[in-house]
């Protein structure tokens, strides 16, 4: 089982002479697009670059990069290291290349280097092309099930000398696998202004992710329709991938039809969704795959948002009491779940004051950063 994360004596004195510029840290994104784990590492950066830390970013050109130079962080480039539109054979030969070339480039970056952070599983074999003897870390932010990743985290995991995982759920196959794992849970803004307590018709159910098929939107929309009251209308707010552009008319064709037509609104890319959450009564977590920690879950819970979420991933270790959970993929129960939210004030109420006070006992972005940067220190100190 992986380890909890104890910190060892000394540990915040040592995490204090980074402001000495003692540590120097070097980061690989295994993608340059913009998700909630690039999010999540581009925050990690920003803190350990205002605690003295020396950061330097290597990832292919994108949005995500782009970030990072707007961030004053140093950056390179590296190749893109997820699977190309070709046929599979060829596109791991292509990805089997570029690695070789981020490898080489990773090893020439790291000698000066006290620690290396790899974010990402397809950066896994950048990393162990590398052979690099700088400590190296590896946040993980998926839930790896998929008979290709399991085979890559067998070949190419142990490159890595210490798993960050952001939950149990992540850490399970990882420590199963023979690495050495800690769970540091994702965390959020805090404190934040709260969401109002009072609703009045027309209720919003609303739900933040991207447009893309994992994230369950289908069943949302049959969950919405199941629902049958029309003094509910539904909001999804997320941008979307190229790849997914079928997938998008797919969703607007079904909210055209007669059961939901005039009841959904797609907003697209939101800037500040968790203002835009503080006017929902209801938000809905409805992946279909297992979220290693979801992030808008937890900017849910901050504003104190009663949530449906589904019952699987990170998302029942932390949501303790600030919501309802549901099967993965059963409309009929999350239709239900929504159901229960808009009727039950007192229910919708206790979900509400729960969100708040879980994010404030150990789910902040500060206790998330201080945490890894100690990790990070301790193992730059090896």
């Amino acid at each position: 089982m992986p380890r909890p994360l104890v910190p060892s004596p000394g540990a915040g004195r040592a995490g204090r002479a980074g402001a000495a510029g003692e540590r120097r840290l070097v980061v690989l994104s295994h993608t340059g697009l913009m998700s909630g784990a690039e999010a999540v590492l581009l925050g990690l950066m920003r803190a350990a670059t205002s605690a003295g830390w020396r950061v330097t970013c290597l990832a292919p050109p994108g949005p995500f990069r782009e970030q990072v130079a707007r961030s004053g962080i140093a950056d390179a480039e590296i190749p893109e290291l997820k699977l190309p539109d070709v046929p599979r054979l060829l596109a791991v030969a292509m990805v089997a290349a570029r690695s070789v070339r981020a490898g080489r480039r990773l090893r020439r970056s790291a000698r000066h280097a006290d620690v290396v952070l790899l974010n990402g599983i397809l950066g896994l074999p950048a990393l162990w092309v590398s052979r690099t003897r700088t400590p190296s870390a590896w946040l993980v932010h998926d839930v790896i099930r998929r008979v290709d990743w399991r085979a890559l985290l067998r070949g190419c995991g142990p490159a890595a000398d210490l798993a960050i995982a952001v939950s149990d759920a992540v850490a399970r196959p990882l420590s199963d696998a023979g690495l050495d794992v800690v769970v540091v849970r994702n965390g959020t803004e805090w404190p934040v202004a709260a969401a109002p307590r009072e609703h009045h018709p027309p209720y919003v159910v609303g739900c933040a992710a991207l447009l893309t098929p994992w994230k369950g939107h289908r069943v949302l929309l049959d969950a919405f329709a199941r629902l049958g009251r029309d003094d509910v209308v539904l909001e999804l707010a997320g941008g979307q991938f190229p790849k997914d552009s079928a997938y998008v008319e797919e969703l607007e064709r079904r909210a055209a039809r007669s059961d939901l037509a005039g009841r959904v609104r797609f907003l697209g890319h939101v800037p500040d969704v968790v203002d835009r959450s503080r006017t929902w009564s209801v938000a809905v977590v409805a992946s279909v795959e297992p979220e290693a920690g979801p992030l808008g879950l937890l900017e849910h819970m901050s504003v104190g948002l009663p949530i449906v979420a589904t019952d699987h991933g990170g998302a029942p270790e932390v949501i303790d009491g600030a919501g309802l959970l549901v099967p993965p993929g059963d409309a009929s129960a999350m239709a239900d779940a929504i159901g229960r939210l808009l009727d039950d004030q007192e229910l919708a109420r206790r979900c509400a004051e729960a969100g708040p006070r879980r994010v404030a006992t150990g789910l902040s972005l500060a206790v998330q950063h201080e945490r890894l940067l100690e990790l990070l220190d301790r193992l730059a100190c090896r």
